[in-house]
């Protein structure tokens, strides 16, 4: 098995991809966009609930005082 440090770089990792990718489609209000936004949402979602369901730190992962619900606010009406 490897190391802690190597799960919580991958997780960090994987996490920061989905939150990004969620970003760039903020922007778009298609429903094919806003259908790939919720499932972005429901992805970091389920991972956050996982590792605090095991006792991870949402610190180690570069998640500390993140939102999820915010993946799903629209950037156009905060204008």
């Amino acid at each position: 098995m490897g190391s802690d440090v190597k799960y919580q770089e991958a997780m960090r990792d994987v996490l920061r991809l989905l939150i990004d990718r969620a970003a760039q489609k903020s922007s778009s209000s298609g429903p094919y966009d806003e259908g790939l936004r919720m499932g972005y949402f429901e992805a970091v979602s389920s991972i956050i609930n996982k590792l605090e369901t095991f006792g991870v730190d949402l610190d180690e992962v570069g998640l500390r005082g993140f939102d999820p619900l915010a993946m799903l606010s629209d950037e156009r009406q905060a204008a």
